[in-house]
């Protein structure tokens, strides 16, 4: 018996899609935040290389979805939104398919913790004062969700958190290693963000040591502290989706 071809039918991807592609990653690194405006449909033409019309498309696309809003007139724009929030959705979706979800976090955990050990023998002291700098802000930002929990707050501590994992994985100095971990953080987070409709005392834990372990180049306890902090988001969501 012959095996099946391995060859799947090509599908031809659409610009706007591509545009689309480009402006969620932006926001899910953290490089606009809820409250941020983009750039001009004009200026994301030029820089993206297409036309002002597959601009458009992409941008009614992300209104649509709830995730920018088109402000007219002077001082108007496209403006990051805070993301919809349906936690008993998300949950009821995740327990549906807790698999891919168990797939996910495995796949995270690999890439983001060699990146982390890489990014250790790597670093550069500019990349450790830019994620001390995150830190930082994230640091604030946590006492201000605990102050004040809403969903405006909690994406913007959500949006400094991927920066700083992203921070990280970019001090690695490998591309393609920045590929696998932006590709595994929006495979956790396109179900699990949702969940979060508020910010834990210690959404920040951890992120202090491991980044101290970069600044001091040891690379072995930077990829296990690493390994520890997404062992221990993923019990979070596990005890969650118990509830």
């Amino acid at each position: 018996m012959r095996n099946e071809s391995a060859l799947k039918p090509v599908r031809q991807v659409a610009a706007h899609e591509l545009v689309l592609d480009q402006i969620r990653r932006s926001i899910e690194a953290g490089q606009f935040r809820p409250g941020d405006r983009l750039p001009s449909e004009r200026e994301m033409a030029e820089q993206l290389d297409v036309s002002r019309t597959t601009v458009r498309a992409a941008v009614t696309v992300l209104e649509r979805e709830g995730m920018l809003t088109v402000r007219r007139g002077r001082g108007g724009g496209f403006v990051v939104q805070t993301p919809p929030l349906d936690p008993e959705l998300a949950r009821l979706m995740m327990r549906k398919n807790q698999q891919e979800i168990r797939d996910a976090f495995d796949f995270r955990s690999i890439v983001e913790s060699a990146a982390t050990g890489l990014a250790a023998t790597r670093r550069t002291g500019s990349d450790v004062a830019m994620l001390r700098a995150l830190l930082e802000s994230m640091d604030t930002s946590l006492q201000v969700c605990l102050a004040d929990q809403n969903a405006e707050h909690t994406a913007r501590f959500q949006a400094l958190d991927s920066a700083f994992h992203l921070g990280i994985a970019a001090a690695a100095q490998n591309p393609q290693l920045l590929e696998a971990v932006g590709h595994a953080r929006r495979q956790m987070w396109a179900p699990v963000g949702s969940l979060f409709g508020r910010i834990e005392e210690n959404a920040n834990d951890l992120h202090d040591e491991i980044l101290r372990a970069i600044e001091a180049k040891s690379d072995v306890l930077a990829a296990e502290l690493m390994e520890a902090h997404i062992r221990d988001t993923r019990r979070t969501i596990e005890s969650w989706l118990k509830r």
